[in-house]
Parts: structure tokens; sequence; C-alpha cells
């Protein structure tokens, strides 16, 4: 039985000693009570695993926390699900060192999940800093009704599938649901796509029109190398995530919302020169039967094997 209302946060940090103690702090200041902290330095190369240790010192005894630290980086992914394995709360967040939680996301996240049982997670919107200290929220002015109405109309996952939809530090799961889904798929570079893909196709989704939390873009971030030429990281995680909604979707719809992912990936790939993931890519949608000018103009790109990566490192 997982304790009913309690919330742990994993805050997983690699390289953060700009802003861990930021994260840390954002935890501690929730304005919920029944919360509990596990933090873990990845095997970091700077101060990070010191100021770790520091602060755990010095509030241990202000909120339930434990602190992990590995000797080397380990894949996150993998990483994530081993200290999920210790949880015995009713919810879990995933905080990223380099983010922070507004103090009222917990509390309004709990009380949202709260009143639908069945749900999956919930997320919400959230505040997007860039490095140049400009800031926007995820989510457009007047687009809470837009986000409710796909939810109603349940069309949450087939819109996964099409786009950048939710902003993965400001989902909050239900511990057991994620548990009996097996958690992040360990075999991927990152999580978000696929997860939120999987639990949206069985489970109902929640969400609540608060903003939640601060999400840093900077240079370092994994995100920030997803289109990184020859030899990106991301892009084989994500061709492998479309080949399981080949195998998860049972309408025409999704299929078409699916080909559309498709021709986005493939663009990007040929662009950024990742020839050998952009064959995959090309490979499924034969499998789904995709034509059109668009995805010859690239079958055909991906033959020739054109590099003008120079030029895209440029324009993006």
């Amino acid at each position: 039985m997982y304790n009913t209302g309690d919330v742990t946060v994993i805050c997983i940090a690699f390289n953060h000693e700009k802003w861990i103690e930021k994260a840390l702090v954002s935890v501690l200041f929730q304005e919920y009570e029944n919360r509990r902290l596990i933090v873990v330095d990845n095997g970091s190369s700077d101060q990070s695993a010191q100021i770790i240790r520091n602060w755990v010192e010095n509030n241990a005894e202000k909120l339930p926390v434990s602190a992990i630290y590995k000797s080397k980086p380990e894949p996150y992914c993998q990483l994530f699900n081993d200290v999920l394995a210790q949880v015995e709360t009713e919810y879990v967040v995933d905080l990223s060192g380099d983010d922070f939680l507004y103090p009222h996301h917990v509390l309004l996240s709990v009380k949202k999940l709260q009143e639908e049982p069945d749900a999956s997670f919930l997320f919400s919107d959230a505040t997007i800093l860039e490095e140049s200290g400009d800031s926007s929220s995820f989510y457009q002015p007047g687009q809470y009704k837009e986000i409710e109405k796909i939810i109603l109309n349940g069309e949450l996952y087939e819109t996964l599938i099409r786009r950048n939809f939710i902003s993965a530090p400001s989902v909050v799961f239900r511990t057991a649901i994620l548990k009996a889904n097996g958690g992040y798929d360990a075999t991927l570079s990152y999580e978000d796509f696929d997860i939120q893909l999987r639990l949206a196709r069985n489970n109902p989704v929640v969400f609540s029109g608060h903003i939640g939390v601060l999400k840093r873009k900077h240079s370092d971030s994994l995100s920030a190398g997803q289109y990184q030429i020859h030899k990106s990281r991301m892009l084989p995680s994500t061709l492998k995530v479309c080949g399981k909604i080949a195998s998860m979707n049972t309408s025409e719809r999704e299929n078409q919302a699916l080909k559309e992912r498709i021709l986005y990936e493939l663009k990007h790939a040929v662009w950024s020169a990742n020839f050998e993931v952009a064959k995959g890519f090309v490979e499924l949608g034969k499998k789904l039967k995709m034509n059109g000018f668009e995805f010859f103009f690239y079958k055909c790109w991906l033959l020739l094997k054109v590099d003008i990566s120079w030029l895209y490192a440029r324009l993006i």
C-alpha cells in the first residue's frame, strides 16, 4: 500500500552546481506538508555533489530527505526507475536539478488528482526561462480551454503524437500506475515523449491551470542537442517511440498523426545529417504507406546523403 496523499520528489542532478540548491529549496518550501525528497547526484564532475551534501546536512530536520551519490553517470531513465522502486508515496514528481517548483505546485496538483482517482498523471503550465534571461509561459494565453477540450474529447494521445504538448517538469504521477506501466523505458535516452504516450493511451490524464514549475533552457541540457548534427542522442529514441506508437494506434486519425510526426522528425534527421536514423523513419513511413512530395523529397535526400548540416546548425 502507498501512503495516501503523500508525495515523493525525485531530484536528479548532473553538473547542476548553478541551480541544484534552488531546486532543493523549492521542494522544502512547498505549501504541502506530506512530501519527501530523494536527491541523486548522477556522477557530476562539478560541485553539485558537495552542494547537495551541505544542503541535506543543513535541512534534514525540516523534511524527510535522503541522498544518493553516484561515482559515475548512469543512464537517466534506468536511474530514475531504480529510485522509483523505493517510492512508497501515492504520488511522485520527477524534478531535474536545473529546474524548480513554485510553492503551490504540489498542493494544487494533489487536490486535482484526488478529484480524479483513475488519472495516471496531472500536468500544468510552466515558465520557460531562456539563457538570455527572457521567459515565457509554456502555453499561450487562452490555450487552457483548448487543453481541457482535448482531454474531454479523448484526444490527448493523438495530440501528443503530433506535437510536444506537455511540459514534462510539470507532471505529477500517480505512483502505482507509473510502476504498473514499467516506469520509464530504460532503453531510451529521454523519457517524456514515451511515458506520456503510454499512460495517455490507457489512462485518464488531468490538467491544472496553474503555472507549477520553472523550466530552464540552456546549452548543456539534453534537449538542446535533440537534433545535434551527425550524432543526435535523442533521434534514435524518438524513432523507437514512433515504432511503439505504430503498434499502439487503433484508428486512422492516430496513424495520420504518426505520419505527421514521422515527416517532422525525418526532416530534422536529414537536415542534421543523422542519415542512419533517417533511414529508420523512412522504413517506418513505408510501413504506414506514406506518400506525397515531401516524403519523396526526403527519401531522395537520404539516398544521396547530401550533407548540409553546417547550414542547419546556423538556422536552428
